[in-house]
């Protein structure tokens, strides 16, 4: 911009002034007084496949100067960045963005801009073309194609729009006193085919159908440091595969004793969103059966020579059931802590005795009390309560990426009330402690983790919770991912795989048991390997409740158990020569007795 018969020092200020927005951190300004230079950038975002993102950015720069103008060799700058964080950007992802740029004006003729690649952003420069004087308009048109904002995962969608920062709003004053106000406006538009949204973060500003396409208008203020975020899909479908290898023995038992693996599978969820359908069991197992808390257990019987492996496969199915709400929960004294919960160690719990402090939930502690208190208040909705406990969670317990994979030693609810390194775990046990102590039955959940944020395919071990929430069930809660992001994970959803849950013991059931005897080898953890998948092939499938009842488990007295553990040549030994001994002994016995009594016979006679 350029004031009137000045040098040309004017007109490089103002194509610094004018250097482009990068959507996420290089905003222009907007001021709410009158200004020297109007630019209104429309950023409209439209999902083209289950991989594409079509952006058009419309900017409009208006002279309501009669003092400065910008000269027609000016160039107007764009520049389009990557919209994920990776830690590097390969020149092809650029390259592939690159070719699909296009500029044009409002009368559809196509501008050659200059096009470069550099600092892993591409540089789209744009001539004005002919001067922009007082009252006058020019219009330039950018058009691209992103391969990072749409993701289409099996069954579910996930669509992002890239959020601003807190300057962007600020109004911009070159050394030559002119000033600029930039105005914006989001919008995303997608097929409405695509059906309707699980969630659609922040929430639009307004919303509406046309033309057979569903539109959001976002205001851009809520907008800042945050992506948008829209998840479409309500059934999602996982493969699964479990392979535990079973290692050899040499030792003296092997040739006596078999050894049992209770194998823990897949589990279907009290809130009835998930369900598991079985490929194939190889080998055969000896039963699979419920545990107290409905988790499925699966034994297998080997020889301690043989080296081997188990193999499990199936699918499992989730689904969103209703969205939970304050109306839809109960208040605490609702809760009936005699009703009857599980039998585990031939033990019956009542739902009061998920009340009580364990190994890492240190309920009976006066920080965690005091605390529980504090985010309980007056409030008597549990829905309300656990809220507030996963709002304080997820605001001020911070992820440790650190501790991933390093020493991941598990450190409990106090020492993460107090500051302590935490991963998931971390977080869930915080939640479960605060809710106890608050009178609320919690217990851990254990699974695998989809989250549709995370770059990469591969699944992830996972940990959150379930909360009994009077007049709905058993709820499940997700504190980690709530740090991590806007959603409020109270409640079913499609991105979380469960296996299984433990309320008195985080570690019973374990994903794999061994039972042996005079074998203690190293037990091996059980691989497992799950992905997401469009469909289910129904063909030989079979459904956990036909599993069950195929394999049926018949309680038997802990000496039954012992005994089967002996294979053939052990029930020689331990059965078979003792009974020939017995028989001898007997045989001898009776051999004795009729001598015996033959010689009584021959007094008396």
């Amino acid at each position: 911009m350029i004031r009137r018969n000045t040098n040309k020092i004017y007109r490089k200020i103002f194509s610094i002034l004018c250097l482009s927005v990068i959507f996420f951190n290089l905003f222009p300004k907007v001021v709410l007084n009158a200004a020297d230079f109007e630019s209104q950038i429309d950023l409209i975002y439209s999902v083209v496949s289950d991989d594409v993102m079509h952006i058009k950015e419309v900017r409009a720069t208006k002279n309501n100067s009669s003092e400065f103008y910008i000269k027609g060799e000016t160039y107007e700058t764009f520049l389009i960045s990557t919209f994920k964080t990776r830690t590097d950007v390969s020149q092809a992802d650029l390259q592939k963005v690159a070719d699909t740029v296009k500029v044009t004006n409002t009368s559809g003729n196509v501008l050659s801009p200059s096009i470069e690649i550099k600092n892993n952003q591409i540089e789209v420069a744009v001539m004005f073309g002919s001067d922009l004087n007082r009252g006058e308009q020019k219009v330039i048109i950018l058009e691209y194609d992103s391969y990072e904002l749409v993701e289409k995962n099996g069954n579910v969608w996930n669509i992002y729009v890239p959020g601003m920062t807190h300057d962007f709003q600020k109004l911009t004053t070159s050394e030559n006193g002119a000033t600029t106000q930039t105005n914006f406006s989001v919008r995303l538009e997608f097929n409405k085919n695509l059906g309707e949204p699980n969630f659609v973060l922040p929430e639009p500003a307004s919303s509406v159908e046309f033309d057979g396409k569903r539109i959001y208008v976002f205001e851009p203020s809520s907008l800042i440091d945050q992506t948008a975020w829209l998840q479409i899909g309500d059934k999602q479908y996982y493969y699964f595969e479990i392979t535990q290898h079973v290692k050899s023995s040499l030792d003296l038992s092997s040739k006596v004793f078999y050894t049992f693996y209770d194998l823990a599978l897949p589990r279907e969820s009290d809130s009835e969103n998930q369900q598991v359908f079985f490929r194939s069991i190889i080998p055969e197992p000896e039963y699979i059966r419920y545990d107290g808390e409905d988790n499925v257990i699966a034994r297998f019987k080997f020889s301690n020579e043989e080296e081997t492996e188990i193999k499990v496969t199936g699918y499992i199915s989730t689904s969103i059931k209703q969205e939970i709400t304050h109306e839809d929960v109960g208040d605490i004294d609702d809760i009936d802590l005699d009703m009857g919960y599980a039998e585990i160690d031939d033990e019956q719990l009542k739902y009061e005795d998920l009340l009580e402090p364990a190994i890492y939930w240190e309920v009976d502690a006066e920080a965690i009390k005091e605390k529980a208190d504090e985010l309980k208040e007056e409030k008597t909705n549990v829905y309300d309560i656990v809220l507030s406990d996963y709002t304080f969670i997820t605001e001020n317990v911070d992820y440790d990426n650190l501790k991933v994979g390093v020493s991941n030693q598990r450190n409990g609810a106090l020492s993460t009330l107090n500051g302590g390194s935490s991963v998931c775990m971390e977080f869930a046990d915080l939640l479960i402690t605060l809710l106890r102590a608050q009178g609320i039955p919690a217990r851990a959940a254990f699974g695998y983790g989809f989250d549709p944020r995370s770059e990469g395919e591969t699944e992830e071990g996972h940990q959150w919770i379930e909360v009994y929430m009077p007049g709905v069930g058993w709820v499940p809660v997700d504190p980690t991912w709530g740090d991590t992001g806007r959603r409020n994970y109270i409640g079913s959803d499609v991105d979380h795989a469960l296996w299984r849950v433990a309320s008195v013991n985080v570690d019973i059931p374990s994903p794999v048991t061994k039972y042996s005897i005079l074998d203690d080898s190293e037990l091996q953890s059980p691989v497992f390997k799950i992905e997401v998948v469009e469909s289910i092939d129904n063909v030989n499938l079979i459904t956990l409740e036909d599993l069950i009842s195929k394999y049926e488990y018949s309680p038997k007295a802990k000496v039954l158990e012992r005994f089967e553990q002996l294979n053939d040549y052990g029930k020689v030994i331990f059965i078979g020569i003792p009974g020939i001994l017995v028989l001898i002994v007997i045989f001898f016995f009776f051999m004795s007795l009729i001598k015996f009594l033959k010689r009584i016979m021959i007094k008396k006679g």
